[in-house]
């Protein structure tokens, strides 16, 4: 807004009247009161509070609720120790304001109509490895195509970006359980037969470097150079919704660690820690003898049948945890993406 400028400013401000230095005072002018209030409603104009007469809360309400929503960055993961739905703004209670989306509710898709600012930015979300150092790369090679029966294959190069692309979504869909409703492919200019677009993920063989996809296009195949993207969270033949995927007991995991995953984003399995077993027996006596090899390369050993296996460091990974989990968590929290604005159906 602009400072005063009426006449009897003094250095644009207001001056009370006085009968010699300024016998008029600092006039109030009408620019400059629209300019208060034009600000004033600007503040309620944000969180769509409509106008209102003998009320001096409404202001301090819209304040209030765009410092929850703006608290945050959007797109921010964070835990809480309890859930909490989300909760749209409402200028009678703006404590309760609550722009956050639980990601333990479930795969879902959300519409832009209650994530105005949430579905435009998971949407540009890619699949990108390296992201942010050496090596960042997120269109990855493709070398050949093919289309049998409105099925197109597409054949990445044999590097390693592409091969640690493919790992991870074959993990991530293990975690997923199927197709239904899960990733897409995004072909920015079409390769061979296939048009370009957004296609929904039928398979994926890491070992042939292959994804699959439904598509309506003739039949063929052949060599290429092109490449394709993979945004994580788009819909095939939607602009206005994005796709959330569950996150139950889920970890932060820093992007780049050198043992650790590839592609920011994907989901994966518990699994063991690295180690080796330890061959314990009984003293021969009763017990049948029995001829193994053991895993450890030391060739073949004999042992009772009621033999015992410990797992031990393999050097590498220390002393081996062990549990109901190998991931024993001593602290729950359920995991929230912040949204920043949400208007309820």
């Amino acid at each position: 807004m602009r400072k005063i400028a009426g006449p009897g400013h003094v250095n644009y401000t207001f001056k009370d009247y006085d009968p010699v230095t300024n016998p008029t005072g600092t006039y109030h002018t009408a620019n400059w009161g629209n300019d208060v209030q034009d600000e004033l409603r600007g503040i309620e104009d944000e969180l769509s509070i409509a106008e209102a007469a003998g009320t001096n809360k409404y202001v301090l309400a819209a304040i209030k609720g765009l410092a929850i929503a703006h608290g945050k960055p959007l797109g921010e993961l964070f835990f809480l120790n309890k859930y909490k739905a989300p909760a749209a703004f409402n200028k009678d209670s703006p404590e309760d304001y609550f722009p956050a989306l639980c990601l333990d509710d479930g795969d879902h898709d959300i519409a832009v109509a209650n994530w105005s600012d949430l579905v435009p930015d998971l949407r540009t979300l890619r699949a990108i490895y390296n992201e942010g150092i050496t090596g960042e790369k997120y269109q990855f090679d493709v070398i050949n195509w093919a289309v049998s029966s409105n099925v197109g294959t597409l054949t990445f190069a044999d590097q390693t970006a592409e091969k640690a692309l493919l790992s991870d979504y074959t993990e991530d869909n293990l975690v997923h359980g199927d197709f239904n409703g899960y990733r897409s492919v995004t072909l920015p200019d079409a390769i061979g037969n296939i048009p370009a677009g957004e296609y929904a993920l039928s398979g994926i063989d890491p070992s042939a470097r292959t994804i699959t996809f439904p598509v309506t296009a003739s039949d063929g195949s052949g060599g290429v150079t092109a490449i394709a993207e993979f945004y994580q969270h788009r819909i095939p033949g939607s602009s206005t919704t994005a796709r959330v995927f569950e996150r139950p007991g889920g970890v932060m995991v820093a992007a780049n660690d050198a043992d650790g995953e590839c592609i920011a984003g994907m989901r994966r399995r518990d699994r063991g820690q690295g180690h080796w077993h330890d061959l314990k027996r009984h003293v021969a006596g009763s017990y049948p003898q029995i001829t193994e090899t053991s895993s450890r390369g030391v060739g073949s050993v004999s042992f009772d049948e009621n033999h015992v296996q410990d797992p031990i460091t393999d050097g590498v990974n220390g002393t081996p945890r062990t549990g109901k989990t190998n991931d024993p968590r001593a602290l729950v929290g359920h995991m929230y993406i912040w949204g920043r604005e949400y208007k309820a159906s």
